[in-house]
């Protein structure tokens, strides 16, 4: 994995995130696109708080079986402490070496993660290893040079976004994500677009979460002046204030099968 890393404390952190209007409504958007029926078996590469794992058990049930892998204890722990169904079973796991044997699975779900693995390739081959003939997936992933973030200060917003590039390893995935899906025998179904877009600084927006992360992350960094991240956050309030706060970003969906 790379850039991120998530203790306890990070990881309550992203649970928080996770649970805001926007990326419950990415989550209802990846389950329709999924079309799961009762009795399915389905992964979920990178499941972090577990949220997605959870809303799959429901619409498998207790007939099919779901297992979310995450590289981070700590993430797993998390979902463990909510007491998921039997159906439902999360792992420590390196999303390029998934303990699991070929064709296990109905579908794969791969939601904000491959972009973090510097061997995404693998990630991919993994998933297509792991799906039985005729099987689905779907990969998600953000371009972070597509973000639209309103400031006053650009230039400090150029220096804050460059820097948080750093925390994945694959900052523009989803321009390369359809040939990397077709590389390893995938059939290409489609892709989509789903937007977020936040016109106030509150709580139950995506944004507000996503900044406290970046504030925290180019903080570490050193490579903006140490003032830097501290104003940038500050600066979201006061533009929600003066009407002008503006936050917009895409996710990049890939709906993919192998061949029966």
């Amino acid at each position: 994995m790379s850039g991120l890393e998530f203790t306890d404390a990070a990881a309550k952190r992203l649970e928080k995130i996770y649970l805001t209007r926007d990326v419950i409504a990415q989550r209802s958007e990846i389950l329709e696109q999924l079309a799961l029926i009762k009795g399915e078996r389905v992964l979920d590469i990178g499941s972090g708080p577990g949220f997605l794992c959870e809303s799959i058990a429901a619409l498998v049930g207790s007939e099919g079986a779901v297992v979310g892998i995450d590289i981070s204890a700590d993430l797993v722990g998390m979902c463990e402490r909510r007491n998921p169904p039997k159906c439902l079973s999360f792992a420590v796991g390196d999303a390029t070496r998934i303990d699991r044997p070929d064709a296990s699975f109905d579908a794969v779900v791969c939601a904000q993660v491959a972009e973090y693995v510097p061997d995404v390739g693998r990630v991919i081959s993994e998933a297509y290893r792991l799906l039985k003939p005729g099987g689905r997936t779907i990969f998600v992933a953000t371009d972070w040079d597509a973000v639209v973030w309103n400031s006053q200060v650009p230039d400090r917003m150029a220096r804050i976004m460059k820097s948080w590039r750093a925390h994945c390893a694959h900052a523009n995935l989803p321009r390369s994500l359809a040939h990397r899906l077709e590389s390893v025998g995938f059939r290409l179904d489609g892709a989509s677009v789903f937007p977020i877009l936040n016109l106030s600084w509150d709580d139950d927006a995506y944004s507000k979460g996503l900044a406290e992360l970046i504030r925290n992350f180019v903080a570490t960094r050193g490579d903006v002046p140490a003032e830097e991240p501290g104003k940038w956050l500050d600066e979201f309030p006061e533009l929600h204030q003066g009407g002008q706060y503006f936050f917009s970003s895409n996710r990049y969906i890939f709906h993919a099968s192998k061949a029966a």
